[in-house]
């Protein structure tokens, strides 16, 4: 038994493996495991917050967000403020995105819209609501960000520029309202809001390339908003309307004047002013101006604030103020008229030193300020600076503000059309007032009446002298007419031309009697007329009294004109 055991195989004690293929499949497991992990937490993009007024139509883990309708997040919360005034969406951005999350991201939600602008959104009448997102400049990104109700109308993949106008008022205008140039839609409102001063209100507007270049510094901008209607100078009406979509949200058109003026570029700071009118962008009150005071000694009937100031036709200014004004230490009564000159009117680069020495320049040549009638229709009037006739002898200054009594320097000024042709119409009325006179006295003077019957005497001798000469005139006729009978035989053509002659002859000589006669009775008719009760000088009296009469009319007309020019037309 013992040697059956002997006999027995040994065992053989190997160490064995601690490595078990069981342990393979949790290993595998845990790799599984950490990579999904990895996968998850890499793959995680950045939560964000996003405020809105309503979350109507947003669904938890549901409502995209996207970008160029590619899908950039999703939305993974929704709640409420602790005042309950605003929803919290919390929003999930994939890492991608994320990276261009920014200060001015923008968030909105894309629902079905229908405005005077247009319709939008459609799309989400089969895929639903979604929440649009404008990622914007880059920089450090916000952990809320305030959603907007509206789209935006320019986004920052919309190349272009904005610009800031400045209006009194913002009329119909809207954001969405055009910008048209050269009736081309450009551009659009984006936003307006009351400026700080709260009396004006700043316009935000974008215009997209290429015309963003057509804007530079002097560019004009006005509201084109609805119908235009204007009345043109031959009395008909003119109305404008730009487009439809202006008539209904307003627009804003805009031009660059081809100018002397150095076109420079905008800056960051430029704000344009919007005009109302085309007009009243043409009227260049953009600017630094010049204001000076004048003063006139005739009526201002027709001249009213905003009336031209004009040189050789050209608005230079405008009238800025009338104004009533008495004296205290002598009680005169003074109307100052405030006027204002266009620095860039007169200099090219707008320069107002430069400007106001060219004003004094032009005064000490003689220029003065004048009042000239515009229309005889309305008696409007307009001050026109003017060189008169002896502006070289009579040359002008400015007077200081300190000697006009005002805040402003006084400019010469001189007498108008209609008052220079009053003036001139009673110096005429003056000398024919004279020459009357001195017809009375010369038509009356003893001389006169006495010359007359000098020439009268005259005229009776050389009558009686004809009379003493005729015989013998007419004998000597009788003669000739017989010596050419007997000389007939000897050539009958002398006579054939010889007889009419002395005809001709004898018929003169009475004529010449005849005329005698008359001229004696003439003068007799004269000096019965010269009498002082003659018929002659009667109608003579009543013709000089019209003539008066006339020119005391014509010196009322010129008067009349003075003060009222219209009543040409329109009478008293």
């Amino acid at each position: 038994m013992a040697d059956a055991l002997e006999h027995l195989p040994l065992a053989q004690i190997e160490d064995e493996s601690r490595f078990s293929l069981i342990w393979v499949i949790p290993l595998v497991a845990f790799l599984i495991g950490g990579w999904l992990v990895y996968k998850v937490y890499s793959e995680k993009g950045e939560v964000i917050t996003l405020t809105f007024e309503s979350a109507e139509g947003i669904e938890v883990k549901k409502t995209p967000i996207r970008y160029k309708d590619v899908t950039v997040g999703k939305v993974i919360d929704l709640q409420l403020d602790t005042q309950l005034n605003k929803v919290l969406v919390d929003a999930e951005i994939v890492p991608f995105m994320a990276a261009h999350l920014g200060p001015e991201t923008r968030f909105w939600i894309v629902r079905p819209r229908v405005s005077v602008q247009g319709v939008s959104g459609l799309t989400t009448l089969l895929s639903g609501i979604y929440i649009g997102m404008d990622p914007g400049k880059e920089g450090d990104a916000l952990s809320v960000y305030e959603g907007l109700e509206a789209p935006p109308r320019v986004t920052s993949y919309t190349h272009g520029s904005t610009f800031t106008l400045q209006a009194d008022k913002l009329g119909s205008l809207d954001v969405g309202s055009p910008v048209y140039y050269r009736q081309i839609n450009v551009g659009e409102v984006v936003k307006y809001e009351l400026n700080e001063d709260k009396d004006t209100v700043g316009i935000t507007i974008f215009i997209k390339e290429p015309y963003n270049k057509i804007v530079r510094r002097n560019s004009l901008f006005w509201n084109i908003s609805g119908l235009q209607v204007e009345l043109s100078g031959s009395g008909g009406v003119k109305v404008r309307m730009e487009s439809l979509a202006s008539l209904l949200i307003g627009g804003i058109t805009f031009e660059t004047p081809q100018t002397l003026n150095r076109s420079l570029p905008i800056n960051d700071d430029t704000v344009f002013p919007l005009y109302e009118t085309r007009e009243a962008a043409k009227d260049k009150n953009k600017g630094d101006r010049l204001f000076y005071v004048m003063y006139f000694d005739e009526t201002l009937r027709g001249l009213s604030i905003g009336a031209p100031v004009e040189y050789r036709g050209i608005p230079i200014g405008k009238v800025e103020d009338i104004q009533l004004s008495i004296e205290e230490f002598n009680d005169e009564i003074k109307i100052p008229i405030l006027i204002s000159i266009y620095a860039e009117k007169l200099s090219l680069d707008g320069d107002v030193d430069d400007a106001a020495d060219i004003i004094t320049s032009l005064v000490k040549k003689g220029i003065r300020g004048q009042l000239t009638t515009a229309n005889l229709l309305t008696g409007a009037q307009f001050i026109s600076l003017v060189f008169p006739d002896n502006a070289e002898q009579n040359p002008g200054e400015i007077k200081a503000s300190s000697e006009s009594g005002l805040a402003y320097a006084e400019l010469p000024t001189t007498s108008g059309l209609t008052t220079m042709l009053a003036q001139s119409a009673t110096e005429i009325m003056h000398e024919i007032h004279g020459g009357i006179v001195d017809a009375r006295r010369l038509i009356n003077s003893p001389d006169m009446r006495s010359s007359t019957r000098d020439i009268a005497a005259i005229l009776d001798n050389v009558s009686s002298l004809l009379k003493e000469i005729k015989p013998e005139i007419v004998a000597s006729i009788r003669g000739l007419s017989a010596t050419l009978k007997n000389a007939e035989a000897i050539s009958g053509k002398f006579n054939q031309q010889a007889l009419p002659l002395a005809k001709q002859l004898n018929s003169t000589l009475k004529r010449l009697d005849t005329a005698l006669i008359e001229a004696k009775k003439t003068l007799s008719s004269a000096d019965t007329a010269l009498n002082e009760d003659s018929g002659l000088q009667y109608e003579l009296r009543l013709l000089i009294e019209e003539v008066s009469e006339a020119a005391n009319s014509f010196t009322v007309l010129a008067n009349t004109l003075q003060r009222k020019p219209n009543s040409v037309i329109f009478g008293k």
